[in-house]
């Protein structure tokens, strides 16, 4: 009973250390604008308890002539699409992203950046996204060149 007992301790703080966020770490300039709270709803972003970004998610897009199973788009509260991708498994059966950086036109990949959540908690984490719902350029080029996977 001992044994049984200890093994599920182990697999329930092994699944709940699977949903704790870890940042990349990235080095970029810091600032004093970093959010201190993040909260995802279904078609909203908010910082520090203010909305920042629109959120949408669809389903079975065409986009170059391929359906996408999974796209979204994350925009600026004057509807300025910010950023926007697509999660697909790939052949090894794992969730993958390719997101769109607007801003600086630019494709983005990483294996550890999977959908809006991972982004936008590295974005902010990086201080690209500061707390007044403004995005810092330059740390996105740099957030970008340091850690796509896409070259």
């Amino acid at each position: 009973m001992i044994r049984f007992l200890t093994i599920s301790i182990f697999i329930s703080s092994l699944a709940s250390a699977q949903k704790d966020f870890t940042p990349l770490k990235l080095h970029l300039p810091k600032n004093q604008l970093e959010p201190k709270h993040i909260n995802f709803a279904n078609e909203a972003i908010y910082l520090d308890d203010q909305k920042c970004f629109s959120y949408v998610k669809k389903q079975n897009v065409i986009i170059d002539n391929e359906t996408v199973p999974n796209y979204f788009e994350i925009s600026s509260l004057d509807n300025k699409v910010l950023f926007s991708g697509i999660i697909r498994k790939n052949a090894d059966g794992n969730f993958e992203s390719k997101i769109t950086f607007h801003p600086i036109d630019k494709i983005y990949t990483n294996s550890k950046v999977i959908g809006r959540n991972d982004l936008i908690l590295n974005l902010s984490s990086n201080q690209v996204i500061n707390n007044n719902c403004s995005l810092n350029l330059e740390n996105l080029r740099l957030f970008y060149e340091k850690s796509n996977e896409n070259n």
